[in-house]
């Protein structure tokens, strides 16, 4: 070696392991003076650091890479593969003239087909997913919350067409009148429909559930049970559903006699159909209340009617860490007057990681939001405006896409949205878009919302008011969608089809609300058309529609899930996994909000489960089997294919790898990128 030739041995601390990593890829971050060029009175031949190496304890030269080099200050930043790393691992870096040249390879073994860091890409090759999968994304963002769809890595394409729909007929579940629903939401295996009005009672609660995990078309896969006498009290009549960690609270309306306040609870935990899984609790709040929308914490149920049949502000905040049956877990209060406006009736919320928005069933166009960072019973944390000189009229439901919340229009063509970067009381910051007659048809009348990442999709209800108050038809199946990348005002950006025409028998539409599992949406049946006997004028019913929104995909991992859910229910946001293998497609969930800052997250698949894992420590698995699907859709990083669901942060680094890999090895990784300097220090 030359006069300048140094060596100086290297501590790796992984903590405790159960047994050793073979070929790891270390993150070295160290800053020393020898590490100085030699011009710079360090010891590194050039200003490179191309003659820096690594030795392991028996003299071998190990494969590295050199990210970031500082000649100036000695700083370096180094990838190295370590041939086995176990809780007492040491090597040597080396700097000055090396005896003898080779080429390593790169220092990522062990089954990575693709590597990015900080934005470039260090490796890229056929992914070759075949029997297992690990995904790993090491992430930052300053936002403490959001409820929207963030994509870290994906390999998914959205259909391009609306042409992938299927109908299933649930109205007779376990010889139940399982008809007529106002909502659906989605855990991520379960699909659960919210009870409402059947064609034996005026009012129901004879709850339905859809197994994603079986066919679509198998009554094995579906579920109902009659939860109307939960607790020993008159548990009929929802509206909206909101799923919270190991619960789903389905909303409570109206019961056929009078407008109640008995939320109903459904843990998750226990069995569908034994009436201990079930629970309810009287709030107290005798109103009419229409959905909710939820922060990971607390549920927001949105006010609508009095008992006398006069619109309410009353609306109700739960604490879902709270004891269900504590009064003390609620706080009521009357939003009815908010900025001296009539601030009442309203069908639908979503929340956008600070505000709560209420959608206005009021024909007035008074829109209504609610500052979680403030007191709930605090006038100072509300907030109105009136929105009708733009053209808004009634709405059913609202969604929010991570920028945009977007009211959707009941019985009528007005779509409206509202730019959360501008000022809530500012009508620049509000856009009204007329989507009558899109691809010729007669786009009108819609029911909430399901939004995919890259789509929005309306629910198709009722065509208007007139129709319905006319011959009691209308009633349809024309689903809207607008792309949510594209200019909310330009007519490319929307398109629409009869989603009945593509199923056998068709299906008659008329749908209230829906939900999405991280591929399908779900359309939830409530009325048809009319049967000539039908002395109500209407006809519940409980066929059930179902959209396959991509066509083309293996997997998406995300940082947050989509926590609005349907525009007219809620779910618990989240970090998820979803795959597609040649047994169906299997989502896992987090089910929680993250803090700011620098988080790991990855997803497994073993052939036999799928889990998730958050900052090195798995949070949840689900059983799962057969090859991981062959996609040919491109891979993309920090939104989908069409621009839509893009991470609200950094994304420092992304690795794939055609093996599951260890709990240890992806505990052992994020202690290495999250302290590294730590991680790998000198040897005293």
């Amino acid at each position: 070696m030359s006069e300048s030739a140094y060596r100086q041995t290297l501590v790796i601390s992984p903590g405790e392991l159960s047994g050793r990593l073979k070929d790891f890829p270390l993150l070295l971050n160290i800053k020393e003076r020898f590490l100085r060029s030699v011009e710079n009175d360090g010891n590194v031949a050039g200003n490179d650091g191309g003659d820096i190496h690594f030795l392991s304890q028996s003299g071998n030269l190990l494969p590295h890479t050199i990210e970031r080099y500082c000649p100036e200050s000695g700083a370096l930043r180094a990838r190295v593969c370590i041939p086995t790393l176990n809780s007492n691992s040491k090597i040597q870096i080396c700097v000055g003239e090396q005896s003898e040249k080779k080429d390593l390879g790169s220092p990522w073994k062990s089954g990575f087909r693709m590597i990015q860091v900080e934005g470039g890409s260090v490796r890229s090759e056929d992914l070759e997913l075949e029997d297992a999968l690990t995904v790993e994304a090491w992430v930052h963002t300053d936002l403490e919350r959001t409820d929207t769809f963030q994509t870290l890595v994906s390999k998914w394409s959205s259909r391009p067409v609306m042409d992938a729909f299927e109908s299933y007929d649930a109205g007779n579940t376990d010889g139940l009148d399982t008809k007529g629903f106002f909502g659906s939401v989605s855990d991520g295996r379960y699909v659960y429909f919210v009870p409402q009005l059947n064609d034996s009672q005026s009012r129901h609660g004879q709850a339905l559930r859809y197994d994603s995990h079986g066919p679509f078309d198998d009554p094995k896969s579906w579920s109902g049970y009659d939860a109307g006498h939960t607790a020993g009290l008159n548990t009929r009549g929802y509206y909206g559903a909101v799923h919270a960690g190991e619960y789903i609270y389905f909303i409570p309306r109206t019961d056929g006699e009078s407008h109640h306040s008995r939320l109903l609870r459904y843990d998750r935990r226990g069995d569908f159909t034994d009436y201990s899984s079930w629970d309810a609790h009287d709030i107290g709040n005798p109103v009419s209340s229409q959905s909710a929308a939820f922060d990971g914490r607390y549920i927001y149920i949105t006010p609508g009617y009095e008992m006398d049949g006069s619109e309410t502000g009353k609306a109700v905040k739960f604490d879902t860490y709270g004891d269900f049956k504590d009064a003390g877990s609620y706080v009521i209060y009357d939003a009815g007057n908010t900025d001296g406006l009539e601030s009442k009736n309203y069908d639908g919320a979503t929340f956008d990681g600070r505000y709560v928005y209420y959608s206005p069933l009021n024909n007035r166009g008074i829109v209504l939001r609610h500052d979680t960072l403030g007191d709930f019973d605090d006038p100072k944390s509300w907030a109105s405006n009136d929105i009708s000189s733009l053209g808004m009229e009634m709405c059913v439901g609202a969604i929010f896409d991570g920028r945009y919340i977007y009211y959707v229009q009941y019985a009528h063509t007005k779509a409206v949205r509202y730019d959360t970067l501008g000022d809530f009381r500012n009508l620049s910051s509000w856009e009204v878009y007329d989507a009558g007659r899109t691809s010729g048809l007669n786009t009108c009348g819609y029911d909430g919302a399901v939004f995919d990442g890259q789509y929005i999709y309306y629910v198709p209800f009722v065509e208007d008011d007139a129709s319905r108050a006319s011959d009691k038809h209308g009633f349809h199946c024309r689903v809207l969608r607008y792309n949510a990348s594209l200019n909310f005002t330009d007519a490319a950006a929307w398109e629409a089809v009869d989603g009945g025409v593509f199923t056998y028998p068709p299906n008659p539409g008329g749908f209230n609300g829906g939900a999405f599992d991280g591929r399908y949406a779900y359309f939830a049946p409530w009325r048809e058309d009319p049967e000539e006997t039908d002395k109500r004028g209407f006809t519940p019913h409980g066929k059930v529609l179902r959209y396959d929104t991509t066509e083309d995909a293996a997997f998406t991992l995300k940082y947050v899930e989509c926590g609005h859910n349907g525009g007219l229910c809620a779910s618990m946001p989240g970090p998820t996994l979803t795959l597609i293998t040649s047994e169906g497609t299997r989502s896992v969930r987090a089910n929680r909000n993250l803090s700011a800052g620098w988080h790991h997250i990855a997803g497994t698949y073993d052939g036999q489960a799928i889990t998730l894992y958050i900052d090195g420590e798995a949070v949840n698995s689900i059983q799962a089997s057969g090859t991981v699907n062959p996609s040919n859709s491109p891979l993309t990083i920090g939104s989908l294919i069409g621009g839509g669901a893009r991470f609200l942060g950094t994304i420092a680094e992304v690795r794939i790898s055609n093996t599951s890999l260890s709990p240890d090895w992806i505990r052992t990784t994020m202690q290495n990128l999250s302290a590294p300097d730590s991680f790998v220090t000198l040897a005293p």
